[in-house]
């Protein structure tokens, strides 16, 4: 079987696309992702809905910020990813924010701290990767 390279170039950006959204689902399932010589999964199965409007900030803790930047950057790198392969904005988009709001409620029954604003700065990171996306995709005149 003969492979075209426009057929093995799919399937690599597929592959990165799996492998990213495998990234964001260990560190949504971790009890601990920063640490990983500790993690493990524990799924509670009774998740606390209303933890989802509890606003913790706590500014001063760089785990904290770093935690932010990775949601950022975590979900604009998966909607670049997602971009590259179905070469379509919008649907890429919607899949990546689906993605985001999916894993702050799976967050919830894995004893994470689900929050609707993580969901927001995911939301943001998709959108700075569809700023981007316009701003790359219409300056190489395609």
């Amino acid at each position: 079987m003969k492979f075209s390279s426009k057929g093995v170039n799919s399937i690599l950006r597929l592959v990165w696309v799996i492998v990213w959204a495998c990234v964001l689902a260990y560190f949504t399932c971790s009890v601990d992702p920063f640490h990983f010589h500790i993690s493990y999964f524990h799924f509670t199965g009774r998740p606390h809905w209303r933890d989802l409007l509890l606003i913790d900030f706590h500014f001063l803790q760089p785990l904290y910020l770093i935690s932010k930047i990775g949601h950022f950057c975590g979900f604009m790198i998966f909607d670049l990813l997602l971009f590259n392969l179905i070469r379509r904005s919008t649907p890429s988009a919607c899949i990546a924010i689906a993605l985001g709001i999916a894993s702050e409620l799976f967050q919830l029954g894995f004893g994470r701290d689900g929050r609707l604003y993580d969901m927001v700065i995911d939301a943001l990171g998709v959108g700075v990767s569809v700023w981007l996306q316009k701003k790359l995709w219409t300056n190489h005149g395609r």
